[in-house]
């Protein structure tokens, strides 16, 4: 079985800003300080480069002392405060429905939607209308969550889903209906005689 990988922590980014810049000691021995693969700390520095700018007084906090001032600095340097920003930003982007950024997938979706139609039945049509087309794909859990999300509330489309709920529940297991029979009697406490069958 392969190794889990896991995401860097913002206590990991901090210490390879600390061994990476103040001791410079490279990426392998970064790596091994960590606990981390090589990999993993070159994609991190790589992603974690930040322009430190004298113009910008919201940056000067974070600036090191060994930098030089001007308006740039003479390089990029690491620094974990601008890389656990990125990884954030990455994260939240990741959890979006990008499929609804295609034009025509959103123009039909919205279309389908003011018609009433479920995510449901929008997956089905879609899958049907086009099938050799992948770019007109898109589950109706990804439907879901896109209506539900915040850059999507100015167009209230929740009106347009069945129940209009302000917020989506999780679905429950259906509760047996039915009326119950009164004065039921558990069968071990019923006569002999109703087991044999032979009187009313």
């Amino acid at each position: 079985m392969g190794q889990q990988y896991s995401h860097l922590s913002s206590e990991e980014r901090i210490l390879i800003e600390k061994l990476h810049c103040e001791q410079h000691p490279g990426i392998r021995r970064t790596a091994e300080r960590i606990g981390r693969d090589k990999s993993t700390v070159s994609r991190e520095l790589r992603r974690g480069l930040w322009f430190a700018s004298n113009e910008n007084g919201s940056y000067r906090p974070y600036r090191p002392k060994r930098l030089k001032t001007g308006p740039w600095t003479s390089g990029p340097f690491y620094s974990a405060l601008a890389a656990q920003r990125k990884a954030d930003r990455r994260r939240r982007e990741s959890r979006k429905p990008r499929r609804m950024d295609s034009g025509p997938l959103r123009a039909w979706v919205l279309d389908a939607l003011r018609r009433g139609w479920s995510p449901e039945l929008i997956e089905g049509r879609l899958k049907a209308q086009y099938a050799g087309d992948p770019s007109m794909r898109i589950s109706h859990e990804c439907l879901y969550q896109w209506i539900y999300a915040k850059p999507q509330r100015a167009l209230d489309l929740r009106q347009y889903l069945a129940r209009g709920r302000k917020r989506r529940t999780r679905r429950k297991g259906r509760k047996a209906k039915g009326p119950r029979i009164p004065m039921r009697v558990p069968i071990a406490d019923r006569p002999e005689a109703v087991g044999s069958r032979k009187g009313f």
